[in-house]
């Protein structure tokens, strides 16, 4: 019933936990594609032959390429070598929820008409070195109905690939993905995909999206971190290209990108402005409650003191 594709270079031990979060799903009607995007065959092989030994083979399909291609290119090998009524873009250094797939497609079943549905998302800081991975910190990726709608959309992607299990329909209306694209083809394909059908939003966070810290091993960084040049370029020739589109409300696809942009960029300042005002307010009442304290109790705010002296030297 549902197709994952996985495309990897080079990363055993990220893959290794991708292949496991797909495996500890509660649903079990899923085939895995694992497209080696280039890579050294015998280091896939060798994760793969491990996952094989507590998942029957014929659920587990590697391809093989010869010579590396871009990202698009490697989903839509994976995606034209198999059938299924959903499928879903598992990047190798993500994870799901065992869950996610049982919920996905429950979903879709309430939703006859939807292009894709897509979780709540949990983003996972971390640190890779040396071939080891550890979770630095963890926090809710922003993600509702409202970035979820091509009018949010245009302005730029809101949702990473593993947050979606898409309708495989949607890809005989629209297309696959863009192989000309370096980056950012999943958003272009989300900009199709939201047209055809929608996009369904459940808010259990089941989905976890892994980011490394910049002490991280340059080689297991993300594309939108480590590309961040790129990723900034490509829109720009995207938004040049769809200038020649028009959309209903009179302007230029590419002009509707931009504006949005604007607009989304404008709000986030304006977000983070009000988070950093809360935060300065709630000091400043933990502040008065301090000397409010210590005004009650002298005693006790000389025993805090020298405390927190004592902290101090010990830490010297």
């Amino acid at each position: 019933m549902v197709t994952i594709v996985m495309r990897t270079y080079e990363r055993p031990v990220l893959l290794a936990r991708a292949i496991a979060s797909v495996q500890n799903q509660s649903f079990s009607d899923w085939e895995l594609i694992i497209v080696n995007n280039g890579g050294d065959p015998s280091g896939v092989e060798a994760v793969v032959s491990v996952a094989r030994t507590t998942t029957g083979t014929s659920k587990i399909t590697v391809l093989h390429l010869p010579e590396r291609v871009g990202m698009e290119e490697a989903s839509n090998q994976g995606l034209r070598a198999t059938s299924s009524e959903y499928f879903a873009i598992h990047d190798d250094d993500d994870s799901w929820r065992p869950t996610f797939l049982e919920t996905a497609v429950r979903t879709f079943t309430e939703h006859h008409d939807a292009a894709a549905v897509l979780s709540g998302v949990t983003r996972v800081h971390e640190t890779f070195k040396g071939g080891k991975v550890w979770p630095v910190m963890h926090e809710n990726f922003p993600l509702d109905d409202s970035r979820l709608t091509y009018e949010r959309l245009i302005g730029g992607n809101t949702f990473p690939p593993i947050a979606a299990l898409f309708r495989r329909s949607v890809l005989d209306a629209v297309g696959y993905f863009d192989s000309s694209l370096p980056v950012l083809g999943d958003w272009e394909f989300n900009l199709r995909a939201v047209r055809e059908g929608g996009l369904v939003f459940f808010p259990e966070r089941l989905a976890n999206y892994h980011t490394r810290t910049p002490e991280s091993d340059r080689a297991a960084g993300n594309s939108i971190t480590v590309g961040e040049d790129l990723h900034l370029r490509v829109k720009k020739e995207l938004q040049a290209r769809w200038d020649s589109e028009m959309e209903p409300n009179g302007k230029t696809k590419g002009a509707f990108s931009r504006q949005v942009e604007v607009e989304v960029d404008a709000a986030e300042t304006r977000l983070q402005a009000e988070i950093a005002e809360a935060q300065r307010a709630q000091s400043q009442r933990s502040t008065v409650r301090r000397i409010a304290g210590a005004v009650r109790d002298p005693k006790r705010a000389i025993r805090a003191a020298v405390h927190q002296v004592r902290v101090l030297v010990k830490r010297r």
